[in-house]
């Protein structure tokens, strides 16, 4: 019961930082989309590849080894945390100096101040993996939440003001920049970290294997996240993955503002139990239970309300995002759970079978990519080709998880999801119902008023297959007479 309600109380207070950064996030890219092209969103898209790939590098998954890891001692943490910053100014330089080559890739110049710009960003960005690390241990929640949201609110008037004087691309170039400094400060004044003098690695050697797993998994799952669209870019334009950056963004809101609210509680609250691991099982079936419950209605609608979607929150210049969101949007519910098995591979202290599952399922996820890029050349199909990888590796990951690590009823997981099934297919035949009712080629109020009506019948079908749910939340609010 403790277990559950640390879980509670963690995800209570992400899900206000994450829904409050969201709603910030949702209205700041509206904004932009107005100001700044699909290209000049593909331009960034290109650098912004990289800039992942080195931040993967800055962690070497340092973080969740401080998280997993009960025996380190503040020397040990001012010990890691003197080789992290090493290791963020040679990253900083790095890119700094590889930007000549991305523009030489990419055949233009923009990318070489883009990049040394991004520089910057990098070094924050490297720099602040352990002070936030800390606060993670600490399950200090509600203050990472306080400092996300500070630094959206700061930095969306910021790329919101630049934009609008004509900065074009550079907006965002300086959002990231500020954003990474701001979270850094905050993340190391908050921690209240304790640099002592000397240097030594006993530290690092107490957290090498665990790292090193996490750091290679990482590694190898950049690619399998980001080759979609270092290839775009390459091959298709950044016309092109403007647009498939933005439907792949708009698909991402549901799956990191629903599953990041949990997985951040997961791996600090598990990791105690990781000599029980039917606790853990326990205790995770609930969470995949809640996913499954949100992820499939949502997947439905993004399905359905796709155009709806890209009209209101992007405008009508984007209309071309529409149909690979819809393919995307199939993937959601799929991608919310598989986001969250990370967490519980860290918690049992398995990262070498979490780097083994990241192999196949960067294997799979490559082979999809190449062939919508490469062979068929078309953004449709290749969001449907990484929509089946996702759902390949979805049943071989938690198989694994489950039946081998876990040693539980891989049966039992899949019963989990399948329950919400039947609301699923009366959500299906309702909205593609309500296709029929409105014209999407009308005004804007006929688009808005198609979007509100799949919200309310997404909504009322929702509650009435939860009814007990909402049921107990009114006792538990409302006043009694």
């Amino acid at each position: 019961m403790q277990v559950e309600q640390e879980i509670k109380r963690g995800t209570f207070f992400v899900f206000i930082a994450k829904y409050s950064n969201i709603f910030i996030g949702l209205i700041v890219n509206s904004i932009l989309a107005r100001f700044l092209s699909p290209e000049e969103y593909g331009t960034v898209g290109v650098v912004t590849v990289f800039i992942t790939f080195f931040g993967i590098l800055g962690d070497i998954g340092i973080g969740t080894s401080i998280v997993q890891n009960r025996d380190l001692t503040k020397k040990d943490i001012s010990d890691i945390f003197k080789i992290s910053a090493i290791l963020s100014v040679f990253l900083g330089l790095a890119f700094y100096l590889i930007s000549y080559g991305i523009a030489w890739f990419y055949e233009s110049d923009i990318y070489i101040l883009i990049g040394q710009l991004l520089a910057v960003s990098i070094f924050f960005s490297s720099l602040s993996g352990v002070p936030k690390s800390l606060l993670v241990k600490r399950k200090s929640f509600k203050l990472l939440g306080f400092i996300e949201v500070t630094a959206g609110v700061a930095t969306g008037f910021l790329v919101i003001y630049l934009a609008k004087k004509g900065y074009s691309y550079y907006s965002i170039v300086w959002r990231s920049i500020v954003t990474n400094a701001m979270l850094f400060g905050m993340y190391l004044y908050f921690s209240q970290m304790e640099v002592m003098k000397g240097m030594g690695f006993g530290g690092f050697r107490k957290i090498a294997r665990y790292s090193f797993f996490q750091f290679a998994f990482n590694f190898i799952n950049y690619f399998s996240r980001n080759l979609d669209n270092i290839l775009i870019g390459k091959y298709m334009g950044n016309q092109s993955l403007g647009i498939y950056n933005q439907s792949y963004q708009l698909m991402m809101y549901p799956v990191a503002n629903l599953t990041h609210v949990i997985t951040p509680v997961l791996h600090p609250v598990l990791a105690k139990f990781v000599d029980e691991p039917n606790v853990i099982f326990r205790e995770y079936l609930k969470v995949v239970n809640i996913l499954a419950m949100l992820g499939v209605p949502i997947s439905i609608f993004v399905f359905f309300a796709s155009r709806e979607l890209v009209y209101v929150l992007l405008g009508e210049r984007w209309m071309e995002v529409a149909t690979v969101l819809q393919i995307f949007g199939v993937s959601i519910w799929v991608q919310m759970i598989n986001s969250s098995g990370g967490a519980i591979f860290q918690a049992i202290g398995r990262t070498d079978m979490l780097f083994k599952m990241g192999i196949f399922s960067t294997i799979t996820t490559i082979s999809a990519t190449v062939l919508g890029v490469v062979i068929f050349k078309s953004l449709t199909l290749t969001a449907l080709c990484i929509s089946v990888a996702y759902a390949l590796n979805f049943v071989i990951v938690y198989y694994v998880l489950i039946d081998r690590l876990l040693k539980e009823d891989f049966l039992v997981f899949v019963k989990t999801i399948i329950q919400h099934g039947t609301l699923g297919v009366v959500l299906i035949v309702s909205l593609y119902a309500s296709q029929f009712l409105f014209d999407l080629s009308g005004s804007s109020i006929t688009v808005i008023w198609s979007i509100l009506v799949k919200i309310a019948i997404t909504g009322a079908v929702f509650i009435a297959f939860h009814f007990t749910i909402f049921k107990d939340l009114a006792k538990r609010f409302l006043p009694k007479n």
